[in-house]
């Protein structure tokens, strides 16, 4: 798969949010990451890499994040991302968990299984597995 643009760039500010030693550290990453995602919004320099990151450090919001999710799903569809499609609607059935919306989390952890079929990324199918058995206590 080739790196998305802003790749480097995002993964830095993603590593300085997991390893910041302030708040004020952590939002400034957070910020500069969604500043480069509303920038090149509808642009061909648009991602679902950068807002599926996005989506994953929005975790004081669940609803927040679920929005950001659903817009880097859409752009992953639009370009056929299969492994972004798994991904992404992985987070989303991590969310909707999170909410104890399990019928969601059951459907959309069964979308991530059907894109990843064709994935050779077997800690993906993993973590899709984990969340599938863990909420079909609850379907």
């Amino acid at each position: 798969m080739n790196r998305p643009p802003h790749h480097e760039k995002i993964h830095l500010l993603a590593l300085e949010i997991v390893n910041a030693v302030d708040s004020n550290s952590e939002s400034g990453a957070y910020d500069a990451i969604r500043d480069i995602c509303e920038t090149h919004e509808g642009t061909p320099l648009d991602h679902p890499f950068q807002w599926e990151t996005l989506g994953d450090f929005t975790y004081t919001n669940n609803e927040k994040a679920l929005s950001i999710y659903f817009k880097a799903l859409e752009l992953a569809k639009k370009s056929n991302l299969i492994e972004y499609i798994a991904s992404i609607n992985l987070a989303i059935a991590c969310q909707y968990q999170e909410l104890e919306e399990f019928n969601k989390s059951w459907e959309f952890a069964n979308f991530a299984n059907e894109a990843a079929k064709s994935s050779s990324d077997l800690a993906l199918k993993h973590e899709i597995n984990e969340i599938l058995l863990e909420t079909s206590k609850y379907t």
